[in-house]
């Protein structure tokens, strides 16, 4: 049982240097140099003396790329470092890793990352042998900076970090370098990292503002650390294969906050806690944290917080991946200087941060100045603490990070009286797309998943063949729940006192896959019996294309997956109808909305290869059926009206790049002639009149951030004249406000602002769909929707209604909701003729981080169905 584990693990490793395509460091598994550290020591130059300038000096940032060549110094100088490129980045840029411990730990880092993989499969090895591999072993350690690209002074302090282990002889780093390994994450972001310090560096001696105006991630920003259950982004997924390779113990990851809270802040967490978390992980971070704080205040060091922020232990979208590994979660959040490295003083003169002395906070920060020099310090320090804690406790970590908290997965149920003993996703269902992103979630996360070879009952229900199966008693068996399980708030647990307010976690209150994706998952409470077979690979489900008809071939709507049909017809130059009612052929009954193609050999090949790719079954008739609908305008051009740094529109680029369809980011050049550029504008959730009037300023702007400037009253009046000329527009989330105010569309926003009459802060909520409007083509009759504080409307004119709230009822689906029948009966998808145009508003973000994919076929439909030309097939 040990040897086949084993060669798994190392089939695992070796997978991760062939899926980067880059060999690792020849020290990792060779021997190491000969060189004595002391001489090593000598040929490694001190960042200051290499830089130019210590790291932390007031306005003074080392670039990444010098960080890198760094770092390849000391790799190459040094057999305590090893240097690797784990991957390249969204934007092409290397994703660097470096590994820091004894030349013996680097030359046997095969061994113990088997070995670390072993402990973390509890199943057929005893307690007694977990001991004896904890003993050998070595438990890894991550360390990583600026994810968000802003919070520059970890990278920063990451730099004298490597330089102290890779020179330094003490007891200290002896006992770090014989019992650890270090992982070290420079930047969980290099993109950002070169994109807002080489901008902070470029315009010093400017009139420029020196902090990077736009997302510092292509696609996604400061969410990128809002993407540990979707795995939508690279540098995400790079990371968890790091993590699901070396099983680090600890991750430390080094953030930073705003000016004005604690200098440093550090577990324990706040509430709410949900039932995802293994207790062992969160006690030994509240461990680290309180290590981290004692240091921190031996040396001096002020104003260290605890408690009452980051109630991330909720959902899976915060508290990370590697939580449900066995990871600690080590999170430190220090206060920040202003524009990046410059002293932030306080306005009043006061000392910065809280002046109470309390329990979660012991010694207040007596100053009112802050700096860069001070973020390195802190970083260090609490850097060096948790990592001795770790390194003088070696077998302890491995043994109760890695194999209790997966042998606890494994008897979940038993551990979280109430878990399912598993979650079927039934055969069938009405989205095979959604079904396969779904799995291939799973199977990215290395879930044990398995599918019925034949029909089976469970829980007083009878499954067809080709159900899949995810079993909760299995290592990944808390993550399999907290993402299928319908969330129930805590109200009681998630206040300090019986009578005290309660405490809203960090980021949402849901994040259930199967109702963001329209997928029907069943809870089985009791074990049963059924045939199944483990699935390695999840591949979509079969389908095969008709014999080419006479008629047309056709594509029904149901499945968000259509976006991709659509997009590549589009590419394709096929010419594409939509049916705008029910219709008959094929055998089958075809919902509005149905695609229906000419059977040429271009749309059959267009038709094949995406059939192959998303599941969806394509079908043929040999008589054109005759109804109502429109012909979509081929080569739609699509325009996106973002603004600087908005997240919900970075995460629009990513959705449209996703599903391929044509589109621009909308400069300020292009309101001259909206109509010849651009036959949809879609605005972004958190678009609003000002950025379109004022936007950024130019003086205060580098050239390239020119189509990011306001176009004025001029701009904002042309972008009505474009929709009521004949223009398309599309207005997701609180853009639909700025729709209503530009077009005077005839809504009213009758949800209540006042969060004592209606709360629903980031939850999922019922609704209804209308498939008679063409915004609401493929939707269910009901289904779930993502609601954030989001507008609900009265319509006080002549339009329609794509998507409501039910009559009455309470409407939370999953999360956290009070006062939802405040929304009882108000419009959530509603459209409008404007003149010759037409525009669709969302009032809810139903685009909020690619999140809720069964309501995307609202954006597609709208997108393409603006410029179409009604008309009848056949």
């Amino acid at each position: 049982m040990l040897s086949r584990v084993t060669s798994r693990a190392a089939a695992a490793l070796v997978a991760l240097v062939m899926l980067v395509g880059v060999p690792l460091h020849a020290d990792a598994f060779g021997a190491g140099s000969s060189v004595s550290r002391n001489a090593q020591a000598r040929n490694i130059p001190a960042p200051q003396s290499y830089f130019g300038f210590a790291m932390g000096t007031t306005g003074r940032l080392a670039g990444f790329d010098k960080i890198k060549q760094y770092f390849r110094l000391v790799a190459d100088r040094s057999d305590r470092v090893t240097y690797q490129v784990a991957d390249k980045t969204t934007m092409g840029n290397d994703y660097p890793v470096l590994f820091v411990s004894s030349p013996r730990n680097l030359r046997n880092l095969g061994q113990i990352v088997r070995d670390n993989q072993r402990l973390a499969e509890p199943r057929g090895i005893s307690a007694q042998e977990a001991r004896r591999l904890s003993e050998r072993s070595k438990p890894v350690y991550l360390l990583e900076g600026t994810l968000h690209s802003t919070e520059v002074g970890n990278t920063q302090a990451l730099v004298d970090i490597v330089h102290r282990f890779a020179t330094e002889d003490s007891d200290y780093t002896e006992t770090v370098l014989d019992n650890a390994v270090l992982m070290v994450i420079p930047s969980g972001n290099p993109d950002g990292q070169h994109l807002v310090v080489d901008h902070f560096n470029r315009t010093a001696g400017t009139e420029y503002n020196r902090v990077y105006p736009d997302l510092y991630h292509k696609y996604v920003g400061h969410d990128d650390n809002r993407d540990w259950f979707m795995f939508t982004q690279r540098e995400i997924r790079t990371r968890v294969r790091l993590e699901q390779t070396y099983r680090p113990v600890v991750g430390h990851y080094m953030h930073q906050a705003g000016t004005t809270g604690p200098r440093l802040w550090t577990p324990p967490y706040d509430e709410p806690l949900g039932s995802g978390i293994d207790p062992i992980t969160l006690q030994s971070a509240t461990l680290q944290g309180q290590e981290a704080a004692r240091a921190l205040t031996a040396e001096g060091k002020k104003g260290v917080g605890s408690d009452d922020a980051y109630g991330i232990f909720w959902n899976a979208d915060v508290m990370g991946f590697s939580t449900f590994l066995g990871t600690s979660l080590f999170l430190t959040e220090i206060a920040s200087a202003r524009d990046l490295a410059y002293p932030y003083t306080s306005s009043d003169g006061k000392p910065l941060g809280s002046q109470n002395r309390t329990m979660r906070m012991l010694q207040p920060y007596d100053k009112n100045t802050w700096t860069l020099e001070q973020i390195v310090a802190y970083a260090k320090t609490a850097a060096y603490a948790g990592i001795e804690n770790v390194a003088k406790n070696p077998e302890s970590w491995l043994f109760n990070n890695l194999y209790q908290t997966t042998r606890n997965g494994v008897a979940l149920p038993d551990v979280e009286p109430g878990t399912p003993h598993a979650y079927v996703i039934p055969a069938g269902q009405r989205d095979p797309f959604a079904v396969l992103e779904m799995m291939r979630i799973f199977e990215f996360g290395r879930a044990e998943i398995e599918q019925a070879k034949a029909p089976f009952t469970a829980g007083g229900k009878t499954y067809a063949a080709g159900s899949y199966v995810l079993r909760t008693r299995q290592p990944l068996g808390r993550w399999i729940d907290q993402l299928l399980k319908i969330d129930k708030y805590p109200e009681q647990a998630a206040r300090k006192c019986g009578n005290c307010p309660l405490i809203m976690p960090y980021s949402e209150t849901t994040d259930n896959l199967g109702l963001l994706l329209g997928v029907d998952v069943d809870p089985v409470e009791q074990a049963f019996t059924a045939s199944l077979q483990r699935v390695h690979r999840v591949l979509p489900q079969p389908v095969r294309m008709p014999a080419a008809p006479r008629g047309a071939y056709l594509v029904a709507p149901e499945s968000y997956g259509v976006a991709h049909v659509l997009s590549r017809l589009q590419k394709g130059a096929v010419p594409t109808f939509r049916s705008a009612k029910e219709f008959e052929a094929a055998g089958r009954t075809f919902a509005p909305g149905t695609v229906v193609v000419p059977p040429t050999a271009a749309a059959r090949q267009v038709l094949q290869s995406v059939s192959a790719d998303t599941g969806l079954q394509v079908y043929g008739t040999d008589e054109l059926p005759k109804v109502d609908g429109f012909t979509l305008k081929q080569g739609t051009k699509v325009g996106l009206i973002r603004g600087a740094n908005n997240m919900p529109g970075g995460w629009m680029t990513w959705l449209l790049d996703t599903y391929g369809i044509d589109y621009k980011v909308v400069s300020a050049d292009d309101y001259g002639d909206l109509a010849a550029k651009y036959d949809t504008i879609v605005l972004a959730d958190g678009v609003s009149r000002n950025t379109i009037v004022n936007g950024l300023d130019p003086a205060k702007n580098p050239p390239e951030f020119r189509w990011a400037r306001g176009v004025g009253e001029e701009g904002w009046t042309k972008l009505a004249d474009y929709v009521s000329g004949g223009g398309n527009l599309v207005a997701i989330g609180s853009a639909s406000e700025t729709a209503r105010q530009l077009l005077k569309l005839p809504i009213e926003n009758a949800a209540p602002t006042d969060p004592a009459k209606l709360n629903a802060p980031g939850a999922l909520l019922r609704a209804t769909y209308d498939p008679e409007v063409p915004a609401a083509w493929g939707m269910p009759e009901s289904g779930a929707v993502w609601f954030n504080r989001d507008a609900a409307y009265k319509l006080t004119g002549d339009g329609r209604v794509a998507s409501k709230y039910p009559g009455d009822g309470d409407l939370l689906a999953s999360g956290y909701a009070a006062g939802t029948e405040t929304l009882n009966g108000l419009a959530n998808v509603a459209t409008f003729e404007v003149g010759k145009g037409h525009a669709t508003v969302a009032g809810s973000e139903i685009t909020f981080r690619s999140w809720p994919r069964q309501t995307w076929p609202i954006v597609v439909n709208s997108i393409y169905q603006g410029p179409s030309k009604p008309g009848r097939s056949g």
